[in-house]
């Protein structure tokens, strides 16, 4: 009998220890986890606003902000740490952010000393030193209300100095009205810093943008800009534009990362300067790897500037790239394009331009890079090799074009076909 009260003891004491270790587990992991709110009504037992700047505004830092199904017209800041994420009901599953009625105004400045436009529209606007993280909301940028280089910069999510993850957004009509006014305007994603921030798109679209699709820039002063990570993302550019020369996706003045696994078509100019799929500019060692891109006037494009400073070191590596006048243009040094296929049209599969000047460091672009292992398809010549020093063109697979390896900087076609379509520079973003 004594034994039984002695075993029943013991369990008891033990059931006891541990609902209490487990009452103080759940009240200091609760401690730690700021209750969520949310913007609209379609969660029960936690507190509703009507508004998302609301939501945001009444949150602890730290917390989950729900974005329920509706459409919001506001412009929307965030300084601190959270994450903001639109929650699917029924049928009615898309959270909608599109301008207020009286259209966009600035609600940002570019503090880059380079910046062409100082004056920014945000639809959302991130503020760093914050960490926000956005997930599952579209992003309208139609009935915007600016007209004219003078207006705000329209900018579909704009990330200042911050961090974070962006994923399953569709960011579209960020286009100024007219839209084909040749300004440089009209960013689906803009992230910009002066420090090392931390910056991951995944599963996202963005269509119907005037400049660029994705922009990561750093301030072009020599300081560090935003690491980015862009994967398995959408971007389709509006064809060919009056006045616009478009870039799918722009790393430039310092910026750095790897993008892979996404899809970039339909970038096409009208005006002397080259639209691309990817542009990266007076940045280094920058990744572009396993992509799609199709029907670029310059699928990818890597360019010093006598200003911000080289393009050096950066990879192009086992991307499909279709061309309407090059596949790949390297106006730097030191850079690798392994195995990729290149379907070039007009020009070449890979061209090597030795007019770019490489800033700060001094001399010229076009020596050192190391072009192999690509199959190129078309074009008049396979490789374009410029005059530079140190090159590497060997072994690539190169068919239908008119010479697989030209020296120097022009192709001419035989007697009898159409002279040879030379891309201007890229513009980028600034």
């Amino acid at each position: 009998m004594f034994e039984k009260r002695r075993r029943w003891t013991i369990l008891f004491g033990t059931a006891l220890g541990l609902s209490c270790a487990f009452m103080m587990s759940t009240t200091y992991a609760g401690a730690q986890t700021p209750p969520p709110v949310q913007a609209g009504k379609c969660r029960s037992g936690i507190p509703s606003y009507s508004t998302i700047q609301a939501a945001v505004n009444a949150a602890a830092t730290g917390a989950l902000v729900y974005v329920c199904p509706g459409i919001y017209p506001e412009q929307i800041t965030i300084s601190k740490n959270l994450s903001l994420q639109g929650i699917p009901n029924g049928t009615a599953a898309a959270s909608v952010i599109v301008p207020p009625t009286g259209g966009l105004i600035q609600n940002a400045t570019d503090p880059s000393p380079a910046s062409a436009n100082p004056s920014i529209a945000a639809q959302i606007f991130v503020q760093g030193p914050a960490t926000v993280n956005l997930s599952n909301v579209l992003i309208d940028g139609g009935n915007n209300q600016l007209s004219g280089c003078t207006s705000p910069t329209l900018v579909g999510v704009y990330y200042q100095n911050a961090s974070g993850t962006l994923s399953s957004l569709n960011v579209r009509n960020e286009v100024l009205d007219p839209a084909d006014a040749g300004c440089a305007s009209g960013l689906g994603m803009y992230f910009e810093a002066n420090t090392a921030t931390s910056i991951t798109v995944n599963i996202s679209t963005l269509v119907n943008f005037q400049k660029n699709g994705m922009t990561a820039n750093g301030y072009g002063n020599g300081s560090p800009g935003p690491v980015v990570y862009f994967w398995s993302n959408e971007i389709v550019g509006r064809g060919r534009m009056a006045g616009i020369a478009q870039n799918g996706v722009q790393i430039g003045f310092g910026a750095t990362g790897k993008m892979t696994k996404n899809v970039l078509a339909d970038f096409v100019s009208s005006t002397s300067a080259a639209a691309t799929g990817v542009l990266v500019y007076s940045s280094n060692g920058f990744n572009v790897n396993s992509n799609q891109i199709g029907n670029a006037q310059v699928g990818v494009a890597v360019v010093s500037d006598p200003i911000f400073g080289s393009a050096d070191s950066n990879n192009v590596n086992v991307s499909t790239i279709t061309s309407a006048i090059d596949g790949v243009s390297l106006c730097s040094n030191t850079n690798i394009v392994k195995s990729n296929q290149i379907n070039s049209t007009t020009e070449a599969g890979v061209k090597v331009d030795t007019s770019c000047t490489e800033g700060s460091v001094g001399g010229s672009s076009g020596s050192g890079n190391s072009v192999t292992n690509n199959t190129i398809n078309g074009g008049c010549a396979g490789v374009l090799a410029g005059t530079g020093t140190g090159n590497v063109f060997s072994p690539n697979s190169i068919i239908n074009v008119f010479q697989s390896l030209v020296s120097g900087s022009t192709c001419t076609p035989p007697p009898g076909m159409p002279s040879v379509t030379t891309a201007g520079r890229p513009l980028p973003f600034r």
